[in-house]
């Protein structure tokens, strides 16, 4: 049988079994917010880490741009204390 032929829930169990669909539905990426709060976890157990340092490394593993770095700080700040 074709796709052609198929219908439209054929198709779709037919894509949904392709291991490509399956490794991604098992590996599902971090968030910037994931990766931000493990980066604050991380670093605000260490002695005398400023802000601005953490916020640096927002932007360079996270990828957030200063902006949204200072902005994801505060929130999870609160979030986490």
């Amino acid at each position: 049988m074709t796709t052609a032929e198929m219908t439209g829930t054929e198709v779709k169990s037919v894509i949904e079994g392709s291991s490509a669909v399956k490794a991604e539905k098992k590996h599902k990426a971090s968030t910037k917010m994931e990766v931000a709060s493990g980066i604050y976890s991380r670093m605000s157990r260490q002695k005398d880490v400023t802000r601005k340092q953490i916020v640096e490394q927002f932007v360079a593993e996270a990828k957030l741009s200063p902006a949204g770095a200072s902005t994801y700080y505060q929130l999870i700040k609160a979030k986490l204390g």
